[in-house]
C-alpha cells in the first residue's frame, strides 16, 4: 500500500507504483503562487512537464475529470493570513462592491465572482461578461461562500482529497517553495522521474509585478479580532496537510 512521504519541509507526496510520470497538474487559490510554481516547473523540468488538461488551476475539479496514471496532481497553499491579505489587495474577479471593502469587512463578506475582462479571453463584447461564476460557489449547496476563508477551506479540502481520484498527489506549502525553490523542484524531479535542469533556473518575477524582480508586499498588522475570524473559518486538519498550524480553540469558534 502506498504511503505519503515528506522529501523536504513543506512538501508531502503520494506516489502509487513506479510507472513514469510525464506531467504535473497544479491547483491552488488565486494569490497562492501558482504562476511562479508553474513557471519553475516548466523552466526546470521542461515545458511539457506542466499540464492544465484536467481543469483550470483555481477551480474545483468536476467529478467527470479522470486523471491518468502518468499525471501527478500538485496542490499549493499559502499561509492563510498572508493569503487573504494578498487577495484583498488583488481580489481577482470579485464583484466591485466586494473589491471596495476594507479588510475587516472583506474577510466577512459573502464571496461572489464574475466573468470580467481580467480573465483571459473575455473581452468587452464576450457573451459571458458580467455573469456570475457559478462554479465559484459551493459545489455541494450551490450557494455563495460565506466569506473568502470559507471558499479557501472548501477548495483546499477538495484538492488535498484528490488522492481518491488521482494516482499521484503532492501537497505544497507556498512558503516552503519560496524558501527553497530549487529543493522543491528537485524533490518533484525525483518523485516524477522528470529530468531537472542544471543549473536551476530561478524565476524572479510574480504575476501582477510585470518583469520587475519580485519583492514581498508589506502589509499592515491585522487586529486580534480579524485574526481570530480568519482562524475560525479554517479547518486545522486541512491546513496541516500544507504545513500550517491553526490554533484549535479559535478554529472551533466557527462551529
Amino acid at each position: 500500500m502506498s504511503t505519503w512521504t515528506r522529501p523536504c519541509p513543506g512538501l508531502t507526496i503520494l506516489r502509487r507504483g513506479d510507472a513514469p510520470i510525464r506531467a504535473i497538474q497544479v491547483y491552488g487559490q488565486r494569490c497562492s503562487g501558482t504562476n511562479v510554481l508553474i513557471r519553475s516547473i516548466e523552466a526546470n523540468l521542461g515545458r511539457g512537464a506542466f499540464t492544465e488538461a484536467h481543469g483550470f488551476k483555481h477551480w474545483f475539479v468536476p467529478e467527470q475529470v479522470l486523471f491518468p496514471r502518468d499525471v501527478m496532481v500538485l496542490a499549493v497553499a499559502r499561509d492563510p493570513v498572508d493569503w487573504v491579505r494578498s487577495l484583498h489587495r488583488q481580489p481577482w474577479h470579485a464583484h466591485p462592491e466586494v473589491k471596495a471593502l476594507g479588510f475587516s469587512d472583506f474577510i466577512r463578506a459573502p464571496w461572489h465572482s464574475y466573468w470580467d475582462t481580467e480573465f483571459w479571453g473575455v473581452g468587452h463584447d464576450h457573451p459571458v461578461l458580467g455573469r456570475e461564476m457559478l462554479h465559484e460557489r459551493c459545489p455541494d449547496t450551490g450557494e455563495r461562500f460565506a466569506n473568502p476563508l470559507a471558499k479557501r477551506t472548501a477548495k483546499l479540502r477538495h484538492w488535498s482529497g484528490l488522492h481518491d481520484r488521482a494516482h499521484h498527489v503532492a501537497l505544497l506549502g507556498h512558503e516552503a517553495f519560496v524558501a527553497d525553490p530549487a529543493g522543491i523542484i528537485a524533490a518533484l524531479s525525483a518523485a516524477t522521474g522528470l529530468a531537472m535542469a542544471d543549473p536551476f533556473v530561478a524565476q524572479d518575477s510574480y504575476k501582477g509585478q510585470g518583469r520587475r524582480p519580485f519583492t514581498p508586499t508589506a502589509y499592515a498588522a491585522i487586529s486580534p479580532a480579524d485574526r481570530a475570524h480568519i482562524h475560525a473559518w479554517l479547518d486545522p486538519e486541512v491546513e496541516a496537510r500544507f504545513g500550517f498550524d491553526i490554533p484549535g480553540p479559535q478554529a472551533q469558534a466557527a462551529e
